[in-house]
């Protein structure tokens, strides 16, 4: 540890809509863990919650979509060494509870519960790793591009969760980084008929250079009079990236007969469903939760296949650790429409 000094720089949550760079220990290496330096991490919605609205716990450091190469191999951990260049992303679970043992690391009985101690993320310039949550960078992928294999996994895990959707008009609510991304997973897919709806013009310019075949603002969505009724130009499939309820509401209004609602985006306030209009319809609603280790296998694919618009997706501009705070107020204000990298 001594040619890594006993200090790194991090971006830490102060409280109050605060981040300011400090000094931190750098992290023990312990057995069965990695150390990794950041090349680049992206500022997540959940990164705002936290920080511009207050949700986090005073002394975390956010940042949990990141790509490196490692500095440290602790004891016990084979198959890794110093120099590889990996992702950060979910464990393989438990690996004792039914969930776990059927595939869906996602839903793990004995996860850690988020939120109660403070984070320490990857606005930093080290980041201590178990080793079973390291997946392989491939060769020719930037590390750039890598650190998007998280919000992918959650945008690919939603459209997967939907079926196949070719063929069929399709509906995304939010036209923010995972709305942004489960569009780019849709056309890769090869749907065509994508309607976005999203009230930002920066957004709305921003789907639309990805490939949105329609993009509405939210007020133009109308729900049929009648549970019964169907809209017109219904939709097959809904993806609700914003995390409203008024958005989740407008969306299951706009289901063709047995559509399904897929629900991504989080948010405090609850919607009211229709429970006629689902009754009517057979329409089917279905939440989807971060992603497991297949899905993280199919993201880092599709960022390696080349097929996706990277130069779209991703802002242009990397921003070093002080610059933290100011980004996070660009995209609360509506100012950055693409994914921000952090490169500590």
């Amino acid at each position: 540890m001594a040619q890594l000094g006993a200090t790194m720089p991090a971006a830490v949550y102060k409280g109050r809509r605060t981040v300011q760079v400090e000094e931190v220990p750098v992290p023990n290496v312990g057995p069965g863990q990695v150390l990794m330096e950041v090349s680049h991490c992206g500022i997540c919605g959940s990164d705002l919650h936290m920080i511009m609205e207050d949700w986090g716990t005073p002394g975390s450091i956010s940042g949990h979509e990141y790509s490196g190469v490692l500095v440290e191999i602790g004891e016990g951990t084979s198959g890794w060494s110093a120099g590889d260049r990996a992702i950060g992303g979910p464990s393989r679970g438990c690996g004792r509870c039914e969930w776990c043992r059927s595939g869906r690391t996602n839903l793990c009985a004995n996860k850690p519960k988020f939120g109660i101690d403070p984070f320490v993320g990857a606005f930093a310039r080290y980041k201590l790793i178990d080793a079973d949550c390291l997946y392989r960078v491939p060769d020719g992928l930037e590390l750039r591009s890598a650190a998007l294999t998280e919000p992918l996994a959650v945008a690919l895990r939603g459209v997967r969760r939907a079926g196949p959707s070719a063929g069929r008009p399709v509906l995304v609510t939010g036209g923010g980084p995972i709305g942004q991304l489960t569009v780019a997973v849709l056309i890769a897919d090869g749907v065509t008929d994508i309607t976005v709806s999203e009230p930002s013009e920066v957004r709305q310019d921003l789907v639309r250079r990805i490939g949105a075949s329609r993009v509405i603002r939210p007020d133009e969505l109308h729900s049929p009079p009648l549970p019964m009724d169907v809209a017109d130009g219904a939709y097959a499939a809904a993806f609700e990236c914003s995390g409203r309820p008024e958005a989740m509401e407008v969306a299951l209004d706009n289901l063709d007969r047995a559509g399904m609602l897929v629900l991504s985006g989080t948010g405090m306030k609850r919607p009211r469903f229709d429970s006629n209009r689902i009754i009517l319809n057979e329409l089917v609603i279905t939440g989807t939760v971060e992603y497991t280790p297949a899905d993280y296998d199919a993201a880092i694919d599709l960022l390696a296949s080349g097929r996706l618009p990277v130069d779209a997706l991703v802002e242009a501009e990397d921003q070093p650790l002080d610059r933290v705070q100011w980004a996070m107020e660009q995209l609360s204000r509506g100012d950055l429409a693409g994914k921000v990298m952090v490169a500590p």
